[in-house]
């Protein structure tokens, strides 16, 4: 029970102390960065190994220049800041939405799980790790439960395709929008028009932008939804 309260730079003393530490930072981010790797998200396994290791070095180096009369806080006040810059290069903008936004706070709080780790209370980080898997977790099940999956809806587009010029417009922008489309059907139609039928996701709001894109353009003539069979 001592392990999981006290220090254990008291406990275990030099240099056992630091092996264990270093132990108990690498678990740290194997739970979490293995969690994240199965899920293929950015920053996976060996990613959060990294940050909680290099944390909890950091972290004793601080503490060995405060035994030698330094200041304990400089070092690591600069992981917290330098943390920042990591978690900034995490994110992403693209024309729909910005993402990495959890990335970059996994990035955030495993980093202080090193410092608790670097600090000697490996038995709390190693907890926490485990309490944070969990919170995780049970988060991803409310948001699919309640928050509502993607289901299937077919949309088709009446449309001069002048060309094939139309044609190329209409790809750029299931492609800037990132559409997961599945089967596309192209036809073509009495009076020189062309139909295309794809699916996409009506149930979020930023999977469905891009039909803005299409109400504003010129070439297409109509615009048809249909709810698919597959909520």
């Amino acid at each position: 029970m001592n392990l999981l309260t006290n220090n254990w730079h008291i406990l275990l003393g030099s240099p056992w102390s630091y092996l264990a530490l270093i132990s108990a930072a690498i678990i740290c981010g194997t739970i979490v960065g293995a969690e994240r790797e199965k899920k293929v998200k950015p920053a996976g396994l060996r990613a959060m190994i990294l940050i909680t290791l290099g944390s909890a070095l950091f972290t004793m180096v601080s503490g060995l220049f405060a035994d030698d009369g330094g200041d304990k806080s400089r070092i690591a006040a600069q992981i917290v800041s330098g943390i920042g810059f990591l978690g900034a290069g995490a994110i992403m903008h693209d024309s729909v939405r910005i993402r990495g936004l959890t990335t970059a706070a996994m990035i955030w709080v495993m980093a202080a799980i090193g410092m608790l780790c670097g600090a000697g209370y490996g038995g709390p980080a190693v907890a926490l790790t485990f309490a944070l898997s969990l919170l995780l977790h049970l988060l991803t099940r409310i948001e699919n439960r309640y928050l509502g999956p993607c289901f299937q809806t077919q949309v088709t587009l009446v449309f001069d395709d002048q060309g094939g010029r139309t044609s190329v417009k209409i790809d750029a922008i299931l492609e800037d929008y990132k559409v997961m489309t599945g089967t596309i059907k192209k036809n073509d139609v009495q009076n020189g028009l062309t139909e295309m039928t794809l699916n996409y996701c009506n149930a979020h709001k930023h999977h469905k932008a891009f039909l803005l894109k299409f109400a504003e353009m010129p070439e297409i003539k109509a615009i048809f939804r249909k709810k698919g069979h597959d909520e």
